[in-house]
């Protein structure tokens, strides 16, 4: 696989966003509006996915598994959320490590449901003379044991100096946007065979260090909860039939009626055949059953177009969202509410 670079496409996490995470989260358990930090809207992200190999022990599973906290800066969630997704199969954290050639490759941490995928790695080298920059690439190749490749986005590289410091060792993420919605389990073996020299442009870095790292894991997808709506909404000044929603903790899909999309289009002065995004329909909070609402400004596209008559989109969410409490969704600059049933 001809790996390419998305380091300037994911999004800059510092480290101290953590900790300002779970003070935020305790804020919402009183009702306060949540708040998080701004992303970069339009920056298609692919995330989440994998179940791991069964400890031979008696302890619950949201004991055993924690939630890595260099994940956590990706998916946003308080530690009930965390040991939700944990015992859903949803987070997994990995324990696979292996070493060849002076290089150490952990698999961390998988996190994934029916539209996205996201896999973090922790790579390092023997010789601590060999210093692990976000311009070095690993080369790998995914066999899917004869079935079709799932995705149709994915991406890879090392995280960026906001997130870690420059030395031998380097957490390295691999994340994917799903073809089709699906909750089938599917065996992936990961296998990187190199870790190389920064390059120039599109050109490949010289290989620093050869090897085989083989990681067999089996991915889970927890189901979503899908909302059947056949509803006209006023969304940005267009009137607009929405026909579903599907929500997992960690992402949406939103379906409308082409003619209102297109009017929205219009209305904003974009070419969705062109992949720009429609504003009014971006997904800019959440509102739950007792009114908190929780603002979501870090929400990320992952996929939006023109199927069969219709205008669908998928996205992740930066935290974790309380599916069984959601009350409606929040478009838009103004926040206009589309209804949960």
């Amino acid at each position: 696989m001809k790996n390419k670079k998305w380091s300037s496409e994911f999004p800059e996490v510092p480290e101290f966003v953590h900790q300002t995470v779970l003070d935020t989260l305790d804020g919402l358990e009183c009702g306060k509006v949540r708040k998080v930090k701004q992303m970069k809207k339009r920056t298609v992200i692919i995330l989440a996915a994998a179940m791991i190999a069964i400890l031979g022990t008696t302890v619950s599973a949201s004991e055993i598994f924690k939630w890595n906290e260099k994940a956590n800066e990706v998916f946003e969630a308080d530690e009930e959320q965390q040991k939700e997704l944990v015992m859903e199969q949803v987070a997994q954290e990995e324990y696979q490590t292996i070493t060849d050639a002076g290089l150490t490759i952990r698999a961390v941490q998988t996190i994934q449901d029916v539209n996205c995928f996201y896999g973090l790695f922790e790579i390092t080298a023997e010789d601590d003379s060999i210093q692990i920059e976000p311009e070095n690439d690993m080369d790998l190749l995914m066999d899917y044991h004869g079935k079709d490749n799932p995705f149709s986005m994915l991406g890879c590289g090392f995280v960026d100096e906001s997130r870690q410091e420059i030395t031998n060792s380097r957490y390295y993420e691999i994340y994917g946007t799903k073809a089709d919605a699906s909750t089938e389990d599917l065996d992936v073996t990961i296998h990187f065979t190199s870790l190389n020299a920064p390059g120039e442009k599109a050109i490949e870095g010289d290989a620093v260090i050869t090897g085989n790292w083989e990681f067999s894991l089996k991915l889970h997808a927890v189901e979503a909860v899908r909302y059947e709506i056949n509803k006209e909404y006023q969304i940005g000044g267009c009137t607009v039939m929405v026909k579903e929603v599907e929500l997992t903790p960690i992402s949406m899909r939103l379906v409308c009626d082409e003619a209102g999309a297109r009017e929205l289009e219009k209305m904003e002065g974009v070419n969705i055949d062109q992949a720009d995004s429609l504003r009014s329909l971006f997904i800019n909070g959440v509102k739950y059953k007792d009114g908190t609402v929780v603002e979501e400004e870090g929400y990320q596209e992952l996929s939006a177009g023109f199927s069969n008559g219709n205008y669908e989109k998928t996205a992740r969410f930066s935290h974790v969202i309380d599916v069984d409490n959601a009350s409606a969704l929040l478009t838009g600059d103004n926040m206009e509410e589309i209804i949960l049933p």
